[in-house]
């Protein structure tokens, strides 16, 4: 896959004075240049993108200790949004030398299937993530060896009350910009889960990845920063971004930065089931030319995989542009053959600068399960909340 598309990669969304969202507007070249992204990006994400290699890295020589598999049948990744998508990519990378599955669970409860052998790792960045807490807590009442990873809170709080390993991630960011720190963490404690350490490959990839910061760094030209001519070819369109394994998690990782940093709508699915379905859409439906499916390529994709591919994409080209992301590393660290980057970790990183859809406020952060503090989702959360009580009163 061409990851260093990913790294720089901006969209830009415009704020009235009011700190009210407008639709973006016209987007050449001066509006993707660093003075310009930098009065739509106040809470410095592109700095946060920027500093993925340098994250793993810290993570991953600050941790040394190992989690024996043992009698465990299974490990559970536990976690939600930004937090559980380094669990996707983690389990992607390392899906055909696991010893044991490795599963990621976005929910209250765990998998009936659960056993007490298990190891349960964490993953909430505030430590206060209401789903994570509940599956956690599910998995000490079961007995599951727990690991928890988070900057705090009570997730750190309950972990440590019942002496289980509590990994530290720095406070201050918001969660989707912690990636490195999470991730790094997992591939330092996973040395005895796969049957080769991953930690051999993260030196050469946090290389690359710091050559791909250079090469897309907010001062290179339109020319020669593909991630900004990728920016403005998409701009006015919904995107939809589609991988096939072991890239999924990637591309819902493209999907959620698109949404969280640059406030906008956009979707993923995985090949090949959505030729099963979704290219019905692409070439009936005549909305289909107001969206941009993004298609991210594995040079390493088998035969069958990469003969559907094609036909898919002469298919709904008849319709729209289709941006294909292609793979072009030649070194291990660049190629999808069981190699970090291409299991996308540059591009999970994200679409680089990041955009605040409203300046004028203060990043939220978790403050007890279900309470948020400038979150504007808060209303209807409580109001769920109230919802379920009614329908499920307490006994």
């Amino acid at each position: 896959m061409y990851i260093k598309i990913v790294v720089g990669t901006t969209l830009l969304v415009f704020t009235r004075s009011d700190g009210g969202l407008i639709l973006s507007g016209p987007m050449g070249p001066p509006m993707l240049e660093p003075r310009a992204v930098a009065q739509v990006d106040p809470g410095g994400m592109r700095d946060i993108i920027a500093s993925l290699p340098d994250q793993i890295a810290a993570a991953t020589r600050a941790r040394a200790t190992r989690f024996a598999v043992d009698e465990a049948q299974r490990i559970f990744l536990v976690g939600m949004g930004g937090s559980a998508i380094a669990g996707d990519v983690f389990a992607a990378w390392v899906a055909d030398r696991s010893k044991v599955p490795i599963q990621v669970v976005r929910d209250y409860h765990l998998p009936s299937y659960a056993r007490s052998e298990d190891i349960l790792v964490a993953l909430s960045y505030s430590g206060n993530t209401e789903e994570t807490l509940a599956a956690t807590a599910q998995g000490i009442k079961l007995g599951c060896r727990v690991i928890a990873i988070t900057s705090g809170g009570m997730l750190a709080d309950l972990a440590r009350k019942s002496d289980f390993s509590v990994f530290d991630v720095p406070t201050g960011l918001p969660p989707r910009g912690a990636f490195g720190h999470l991730f790094g963490i997992l591939a330092a404690i996973s040395g005895d889960w796969t049957y080769s350490d991953p930690r051999a490959e993260l030196d050469e990839a946090v290389a690359h990845l710091r050559s791909i910061r250079t090469q897309l760094r907010p001062e290179s030209g339109m020319r020669s920063n593909r991630a900004k001519a990728l920016a403005v070819r998409i701009r006015a369109t919904v995107p939809i971004v589609y991988a096939a394994p072991p890239f999924s998690a990637i591309a819902r990782r493209w999907q959620t930065q698109l949404n969280e940093n640059s406030k906008v709508l956009a979707f993923s699915s995985t090949f090949p089931e959505a030729d099963h379905n979704e290219l019905v859409g692409w070439v009936e439906d005549a909305r289909a030319r107001s969206h941009r499916p993004i298609l991210l390529r594995d040079r390493d994709e088998s035969a069958e995989m990469r003969r559907q591919l094609d036909i898919t994409v002469s298919l709904i080209s008849k319709r729209t542009r289709v941006e294909e992301i292609q793979d072009d590393g030649s070194e291990k660290a660049e190629r999808p053959g069981g190699d970090l980057n291409s299991r996308g970790l540059a591009a999970t990183a994200s679409l680089a600068a990041v955009v605040q859809a409203d300046s004028s406020a203060a990043p939220y952060r978790s403050r007890r399960p279900g309470h948020f503090a400038n979150n504007p989702f808060r209303e209807c959360w409580r109001g769920l909340h109230r919802t379920r009580r009614s329908r499920h009163p307490a006994p």
